[in-house]
């Protein structure tokens, strides 16, 4: 039999799992419901997947989850929006209940190593994962690697700092929805809101806002004009730093192809008109995985320890 592996993506909602071979194969697949309100709670839900997958071999569990991750030693510093955990074995507590060893990477550099492996980026050394759900997960490629940083967090791409001003106020407080934040402007939920508010209704989401858009929605087309706007301003800085060869748009939101398309047309109009930057223009491009890309990314980190 080929060897197969455990793969689960820990979300707010939903626990992903996956029955996957080496070369990132589905063997099965299924999910649980789960939520972020104890540890008694999310354990609950992983033994609810070791029962989905009980008549399946497989030598070990990779896991992908959000929060700041030290990849070395499986403790997640910081949950996401698992508020309650820190400083937890988590490599440990989920290797117990599967008897197996295990992994445990933050989401948004899982949803990197999947596209260097063999999706978006995998024909370029340094390129950048932009997933936009309710934040901005992030992954950054430097030469074929996915940057972890010295405590596990480069990456953090919420927290992407589009105004000074704002961010220098101590007023100001730091978390996800900052005025200061490129989450407050760019995300899936930061959109969908926006667009919300303009028609007056109580919530919109990302396929209401891209129909209306392609309907030509004066509101809709105001909103996806800013969001492609800020968006091509927070790539050109990052490319100050990083100089990188492409960026893959990822999250829910990908499946629709503006997503992505509106943002590279915005970074082509900003760099064309400043022709003497001292690093190069990248491509925006579509992350192939979707929302399989932290299972496939989550697999190739655990080959890869």
């Amino acid at each position: 039999m080929a060897q197969q592996f455990l793969v689960l993506d820990i979300g707010g909602t939903f626990i992903k799992y996956a029955i996957m071979d080496r070369k990132a194969q589905f063997v099965a697949q299924g999910k649980v419901t789960t939520n972020t309100e104890s540890e008694e709670a999310l354990l609950t839900s992983l033994e609810g997947v070791r029962k989905a997958v009980a008549t399946y071999e497989y030598e070990g569990v990779a896991v992908s989850m959000p929060g700041r991750i030290e990849t070395a030693t499986g403790i997640a510093h910081t949950g996401g929006a698992y508020y309650w955990l820190r400083e937890y074995p988590a490599a440990e507590k989920f290797g117990d209940i599967f008897g197996k060893p295990c992994t445990v990477a933050n989401d948004g550099k899982c949803a990197a190593y999947a596209e260097s492996w063999f999706g978006a980026l995998a024909d370029v050394n340094y390129g950048c994962v932009l997933v936009l759900g309710t934040g901005i997960g992030g992954g950054i490629v430097l030469n074929k690697q996915v940057l972890m940083g010295c405590s596990g967090g480069a990456g953090e791409l919420s927290l992407f700092v589009y105004n000074f001003d704002a961010a220098a106020d101590p007023a100001n407080e730091l978390h996800g929805s900052s005025n200061y934040a490129w989450t407050s402007r760019i995300s899936a939920l930061s959109i969908s809101q926006k667009f919300a508010e303009l028609k007056g209704l109580e919530k919109a989401d990302g396929i209401m806002l891209f129909d209306a858009y392609e309907a030509g929605d004066p509101d809709a087309v105001s909103v996806i004009k800013e969001y492609a706007s800020i968006a091509a301003a927070g790539i050109l800085s990052l490319q100050s730093v990083l100089d990188l060869q492409r960026y893959a748009i990822g999250g829910g939101i990908s499946a629709r192809p503006e997503a992505a398309s509106v943002i590279a047309a915005e970074v082509d109009r900003i760099f064309d008109a400043k022709p003497f930057l001292p690093f190069s223009k990248p491509e925006v491009v579509t992350c192939q995985f979707g929302n399989e890309a932290n299972l496939i990314g989550a697999l190739a980190f655990h080959l890869g320890q």
